[in-house]
């Protein structure tokens, strides 16, 4: 019992290592086709951008200040377990520049192809949230922090998710006109990629979670 335990946690472990990895390439493609990053790594392309540090680095700044922002917001709930968020957004961060050098040669020149490139990392990113969803492990800490929101203020998650997207291209966009005095890693690829990745979670949702599912009691 206790080993068809371990090895049912060490799969669930493995796919979501699997998940950061996916997520990241995903995003790397997204800003690497040049029409604008995804709404969740506008603020770390922003920062990036202002202190002259990789994307990867920026999103492990502002995750960190994430992380550190649920301990007020859930109080005594707040357990020691939820800190181990900070080394999965590192491994997280460290995908999204290995990414970013991957495809970086891969930058088309005409703005069809710069779309379809944009797809393509909008619907790799989408299956590593799929993953990570399945996983049932752990959660990065942006998406931990909209959490502690949905806690304490009683509401729907999806509503505060959706909410916390759009807040963070509003402050990229302050950022940016503030600090660079342009707007920087917006465009439309960032509207697509908030469009269309819920809609292609729910897809991958439907095609293979159950799989998965059963492939972790095997």
């Amino acid at each position: 019992m206790n080993t068809s335990h371990t090895k049912e946690r060490c799969k669930r472990w493995i796919i979501f290592l699997l998940s950061l990895f996916f997520m990241g390439n995903g995003i790397a493609m997204v800003t690497n086709a040049q029409l604008g990053t995804t709404p969740i790594s506008s603020v770390p392309y922003v920062v990036g951008e202002i202190f002259g540090f990789s994307i990867g680095t920026g999103t492990f700044c502002v995750n960190t200040l994430m992380l550190l922002a649920q301990i007020p917001l859930l109080g005594r709930t707040f357990r020691p377990r939820q800190f181990l968020q900070l080394p999965s957004v590192f491994i997280f961060s460290m995908f999204i520049d290995l990414g970013m050098w991957l495809t970086h040669t891969l930058i088309p020149e005409t703005w069809p192809l710069r779309i379809v490139m944009t797809l393509i990392g909008c619907t790799v990113m989408a299956f590593g949230i799929t993953l990570e969803i399945t996983s049932n492990t752990m959660v990065i800490p942006g998406e931990g922090f909209v959490l502690a929101l949905a806690y304490r203020l009683k509401l729907p998650f999806s509503n505060l998710k959706v909410i916390n997207d759009v807040s963070l291209v509003v402050l990229a966009a302050l950022l940016g006109w503030t600090c660079l005095g342009r707007i920087a890693g917006l465009r439309e690829g960032t509207v697509i990629t908030a469009f269309l990745t819920g809609f292609i979670i729910r897809f991958f949702s439907l095609c293979f979670r159950q799989r998965i599912e059963l492939w972790f009691k095997k």
